[in-house]
């Protein structure tokens, strides 16, 4: 059997962070990678935040939960990522621009990765205190947030942030999600 590129197998969501921002050529190339990424008729209906300064990333850190406030708040550079609903509308109940945002998002970690970045996404953040806080005006709606930089030492992240990123990468096998000809007859190749 062939074998997935190793970049996709060991791409992992670490949580530490040296402090040390990006290089600015390796922060467009996680830029790049994110604009390249497939779309719909081509409509990317994308946008990112990059914030750098102090005060941004304090306002960042105050828009997220306190599970990732505890580690993410020592990334140097954080993003935030965007969709426009209306530049990719609704097909058929499919929220297409949300798909285009998640094929740009992986784009995003595989660079990441390749960079030898620590880049973690987070789900856990208020959407209504980012839309506020960076001036984001409708139709926009926040996908998700980036804590991006350099990896750290493992050792300074709280004890129960090592627990989780001790944890091995697992994945659901095949045959528990993959079916052949329809939903009853499991995948076996």
């Amino acid at each position: 059997m062939a074998d997935i590129h190793p970049l996709i197998k060991n791409r992992r969501s670490k949580r530490d962070f040296s402090g040390v921002p990006p290089k600015p050529d390796e922060l467009n190339a996680l830029l790049e990678a994110f604009r390249w990424a497939p779309s719909g008729s081509n409509k990317q209906p994308w946008r990112v935040i990059v914030t750098q300064s102090e005060e941004s990333n304090n306002a960042f850190d105050e828009c997220l939960n306190e599970g990732n406030r505890q580690w993410a708040a020592e990334a140097p550079t954080k993003m935030i990522i965007l969709g426009n609903p209306e530049e990719q509308p609704e097909r058929n109940g499919l929220q297409r621009w949300l798909i285009d945002v998640g094929m740009a998002l992986q784009n995003l970690l595989l660079q990441g990765s390749a960079l030898e970045l620590t880049v973690h996404a987070m789900a856990g953040w208020d959407e209504e205190k980012v839309l506020e806080k960076f001036k984001i005006p409708d139709p926009y709606r926040v996908v998700a947030l980036f804590a991006v930089g350099y990896p750290g030492n493992f050792e300074d992240l709280p004890p129960e942030v090592q627990e989780k990123d001790k944890k091995p990468s697992t994945r659901k096998s095949l045959s528990e999600f993959v079916f052949c000809d329809d939903f009853e007859n499991v995948w076996n190749p």
